[in-house]
C-alpha cells in the first residue's frame, strides 16, 4: 500500500511539474537565472509556513524558528545544500545547451535520459533494479524519443551541455534517495530552495547583471508565482516525500519522468498546440511503461518463483541432515 501511495505522490509531483511548461513560456521574457532565483525564492518563502503549521499540528516537539535558533538538522543542511547546488547546475547546463542552439525537443529527450542515467548511477552504490524495471526504462527512453525528438534530430557537440545537465538530474534523485529516509522531507526541500536561489543570485551577478530588470519581474507576478508556489514549492517537496516512501530510485524515476508527457498535453490544451501521431504513440509508450515499472510482472513471477522453490529447498536439506545423522 505504502508503494502506491508514494508513487501517487511522484505523479502528483510530475503533474504540477508538467503544467508549469505553458506558465514558463507564458515568462519567457525573464532571463534564466532572474526566473530560476525568483521561483525558487518564492518556494522557500511558501514552505516557512508551512513547516510552522505542520510543526504545531503534529507536535513533535520541534519549531522552526525559536530562540535557540532555527531547528534544521544537520543531515537536512547537508542534503538540502546538495539537493540545491545540483539543481541549479543541471538547469544552468541545461539552459547552455539551448542558448548554443539545441532545440527543444533534443533537449527534452536528452534531459529525459535521466531515467536510464539513474540506474546505472545506482549500481555504483549497490543498488539494484529489477528486470522489470530495466525494461521499464528502455521502453521510456522509446517513447520519449516519439515524443521529443523531430525527424531531423541529429547529435551535435553542444548537446553534451544538455546531457551533464541530464546526469545532474540524476544525481539530484540519488541524493535524495539517500538523505531522504534520515530528515523530515519538508525542512530539507526548504533548505533545497534556499542554497538554489542563493546560487541563481550569484549567477545573476556574472552573466545577467545587464539584463536584470525589476519592470520585468513585475510584470509577469502571475506566472511567477504559480511557478514558485505550486510547481517548485509543491511539486518538489511532493517528489522529496514519495522518494522517501519508495525504495527503489530507478523506477520512482520513472515515474516523474512522466512529467515531459503531461507537459506536452498540457500545451495542447491550454496553448492550443496539436501533438501528430507520433507524439501521441510516445505518450502512450512511456504510460505503458509507468504502469509496468509498478506491476513488474516479470519481478513478480520471479519472487513466486523464489518462494515456491525455497520450502522444497529446505526440505531437501533436512532429509540430507537427517541421512547425515543416521
Amino acid at each position: 500500500m505504502k508503494k502506491y501511495i508514494s508513487a501517487l505522490l511522484l505523479f502528483a509531483a510530475a503533474l504540477v511539474w508538467g503544467c508549469a511548461f505553458p506558465v514558463q513560456k507564458a515568462a519567457s521574457a525573464v532571463p534564466a537565472f532572474t526566473l530560476c532565483m525568483v521561483k525558487f525564492l518564492l518556494a522557500a518563502l511558501f514552505l516557512i509556513p508551512v513547516i510552522m503549521i505542520t510543526d504545531a499540528r503534529q507536535k513533535t516537539g520541534r519549531k522552526l524558528f525559536s530562540r535557540r535558533g532555527i531547528d534544521i538538522t544537520k543531515y537536512e543542511l547537508v542534503g538540502g545544500a546538495a539537493c540545491g547546488a545540483t539543481l541549479s547546475l543541471a538547469a544552468a547546463f541545461q539552459q547552455m545547451g539551448m542558448e548554443r542552439g539545441v532545440d527543444a525537443g533534443g533537449a527534452a529527450f536528452i534531459t529525459s535520459l535521466y531515467v536510464v542515467i539513474v540506474p546505472i548511477l545506482a549500481l555504483f552504490l549497490r543498488k539494484k533494479s529489477s528486470v522489470g524495471v530495466w525494461i521499464s526504462v528502455g521502453v521510456a527512453v522509446i517513447g520519449f524519443y516519439l515524443l521529443c525528438v523531430g525527424e531531423g534530430f541529429t547529435i551535435d557537440p553542444n548537446d553534451f551541455f544538455v546531457l551533464i545537465a541530464s546526469v545532474l538530474f540524476g544525481v539530484h534523485i540519488l541524493i535524495i534517495d539517500h538523505f531522504s529516509p534520515k530528515v523530515d522531507g519538508v525542512r530539507m526541500s526548504l533548505v533545497q530552495f534556499v542554497v538554489a536561489s542563493l546560487v541563481n543570485l550569484i549567477c545573476i551577478f556574472i552573466f545577467e547583471r545587464g539584463t536584470f530588470s525589476f519592470e520585468v519581474v513585475f510584470a509577469h507576478t502571475l506566472p511567477l508565482l504559480f511557478i514558485g508556489f505550486v510547481c517548485i514549492g509543491i511539486g518538489n517537496t511532493l517528489q522529496i516525500i514519495g522518494q522517501k516512501m519508495y525504495s527503489s530510485p530507478a523506477a520512482a524515476t520513472v515515474i516523474l519522468s512522466t512529467e515531459s508527457v503531461i507537459g506536452a498535453i498540457v500545451a495542447a490544451i491550454a496553448l492550443g498546440e496539436r501533438m501528430s501521431a507520433r507524439e501521441i504513440i510516445g505518450c502512450a509508450v512511456i504510460f505503458f511503461a509507468v504502469v509496468f515499472s509498478q506491476l513488474d510482472p516479470i519481478g513478480a513471477m520471479m519472487a513466486k518463483k523464489k518462494a515456491a522453490a525455497t520450502p522444497a529447498d529446505n526440505a531437501e536439506n533436512t532429509e540430507d541432515t537427517n541421512i547425515n545423522k543416521d
